[in-house]
């Protein structure tokens, strides 16, 4: 790499690029380790864990925002519905997103869990297909095809749609492929996503606190300040790899972007496996190794596309 060109583009030099790396797999762990954390909480239902999980998130980013210079951006952002409108559906799915993810790992389903992450790249090609009229390789559109039949083998073959996995997959694609479409700042949008879920969070808790939470702890756990900790620290488990991941994303070439983001289904089907003591039956295996199978393709398309590209360049 010339002088010029890294003075011209400072997060393109070895530095950067090797802090990128750092950041981008600290994400990635941080989110696939989540679960763990996560059974600390199983005694509270997931609603309600949301529910601080977007108060703490508010207290987290808004401090982080206080001492940055994105506190313009939010009100802006406010004051502006063309971008604001895009926040409002991206918060609606994430919630889902949190609220299946966090009830996956309190009913034993982190396989379930671990597989809609897995496909989820493949079903944000699709999305770009149906939604951005994207054209498919011959080698994507196969490997979209394998996902597909290995989610209704699965189906066909247990009895039962596989529904946490394509629940979470779908809503994980949609919110990417919004926050994409979004003019606006990872950072920010997540704060503004949060504040606007906010209200329904404290009405949430209120409401649970008034007719019992149904779980060991009641909805505000004020005699147990270590478990309102716990609570509350789930908006940092929320924040802190987005800030990490949204610095790495502008250190690092979206191939190895594709490629890190396996590491968290990987710690999750681990987990669940050797850690939480799920059950891996014959079918789920199999449905596991389609869909490896079908990941396979998928980057190594992506790998020589991006390498003709290069050769174009």
């Amino acid at each position: 790499m010339s002088q010029s060109a890294s003075a011209a583009d400072p997060l393109s030099t070895p530095e950067a690029f090797k802090a990128g790396l750092i950041a981008a797999v600290s994400a990635y762990l941080m989110w696939g380790f989540a679960p763990m954390y996560y059974k600390l909480t199983a005694d509270m239902p997931a609603i309600i864990v949301i529910c601080y999980r977007v108060i703490g998130s508010v207290l987290f980013l808004g401090a982080f925002l206080v001492m940055s210079k994105l506190r313009k951006e939010v009100f802006a952002i406010f004051c502006d519905f063309s971008r604001l409108r895009y926040l409002l559906v991206s918060a609606s799915v994430i919630s889902v997103n949190w609220t299946i993810f966090i009830w996956s790992v309190e009913t034993g389903r982190v396989l379930d869990a671990s597989l809609g992450y897995f496909i989820n790249p493949l079903v944000s090609v699709g999305l770009g297909v149906v939604l951005l009229s994207e054209r498919l390789s011959k080698a994507q559109l196969a490997a979209l095809a394998i996902t597909i039949f290995a989610v209704l083998y699965k189906t066909f073959e247990v009895g039962e749609l596989p529904w946490v996995s394509v629940v979470l997959a779908l809503s994980f694609a949609l919110y990417g492929y919004v926050r994409k479409q979004a003019p606006v700042s990872a950072v920010a949008g997540q704060l503004v996503e949060v504040l606007l879920v906010m209200p329904f969070a404290l009405v949430g808790i209120w409401y649970f606190a008034q007719a019992g939470s149904g779980g060991i702890y009641p909805a505000i756990p004020v005699e147990h300040p270590w478990f309102l900790s716990l609570l509350l620290f789930t908006g940092v488990i929320t924040a802190v790899p987005l800030v990490v991941f949204a610095f790495a994303a502008r250190r690092l070439p979206m191939i190895y972007i594709g490629f890190l983001q396996y590491i968290a289904p990987s710690i999750h089907f681990l987990s669940a496996i050797w850690l939480f003591g799920e059950e891996l039956s014959l079918e789920g295996l199999l449905a596991f190794g389609m869909i490896w199978f079908s990941l396979v393709i998928f980057s190594v398309d992506g790998v020589m596309a991006r390498r003709r590209v290069a050769k174009l360049a």
